[in-house]
């Protein structure tokens, strides 16, 4: 590692506390809140949306969304495809069902977003079954190993394509996301996660690396402002 890239810490016995259960529902809802501002402020729609108008050629297309959280994303996309009218049909999954239930509410009078619990390691969709993957700000939750599988799926439930975008680890990243929990951050889930999301965030390098042991081939990764990275291949 550089003196810019401290080593990954992750450790499968501490979670985030946003994938606990048993969390205040009012304190979850907040914290969920936090992660959609971020995505509407720092890029997390503006992402998968700039590959999707690009990529997108039949509709309705199908978009599956792996780790959904408050369906914030596909919420964003829903709202695009009206703006620009466009046929999609949207999937969103996620393992943990106080959190889906958020969701729901939050994609109420959406007809065309699904929600579905399911775990990312053992997803029941079969292969080509969806136009594209996406997945925000979900694989630093998960080993290097679970990743490869995670990337494995992906590539295959996709039809045509997968957008992956995820935080980039460096130590500005982690400073200034400590500096936050201690300073401006109200909410006790957001205050533990922020930092420690940043610090099991993978580095570009990484990314390749566990796409490539994946068996993945023709994809890019490119680096976004606010510490994102996107990982997107094109069948």
């Amino acid at each position: 590692m550089s003196f810019l890239v401290p080593p990954r810490r992750f450790d499968p016995a501490v979670p985030e506390m946003m994938d606990r259960r048993g969390n205040d529902a009012t304190l979850l809802r907040a914290d969920l809140r936090v992660l959609e501002k971020i995505n509407h402020y720092l890029g997390g729609y503006r992402i998968p949306l700039s590959y999707l108008t690009t990529f997108a050629k039949k509709e309705p297309m199908t978009i599956l969304d792996l780790g959904t959280g408050a369906a914030d994303v596909p919420g964003a996309i829903a709202r695009w495809a009206k703006t620009n009218r466009r046929g999609v049909q949207l999937t969103g999954v996620d393992r943990n069902p106080e959190i889906l239930q958020i969701a729901r509410e939050n994609v109420d009078g959406w007809p065309e977003i699904r929600l579905e619990q399911a775990d990312l390691l053992h997803l029941p969709y079969r292969p080509n079954s969806f136009d594209f993957v996406l997945c925000s700000l979900t694989l630093h939750h998960f080993s290097e190993g679970e990743v490869v599988a995670i990337l494995r799926r992906i590539h295959d439930i996709a039809r045509g394509g997968y957008i992956i975008n995820d935080l980039r680890r460096n130590r500005i990243a982690i400073a200034l996301s400590k500096i936050m929990a201690q300073t401006v951050i109200s909410n006790p889930i957001a205050r533990f996660d922020a930092p420690a999301s940043c610090e099991r965030a993978f580095t570009p390098a990484e990314l390749r690396d566990l796409a490539g042991r994946a068996g993945l081939s023709g994809f890019s990764i490119r680096q976004h402002p606010f510490f994102r990275m996107s990982l997107v291949g094109h069948k």
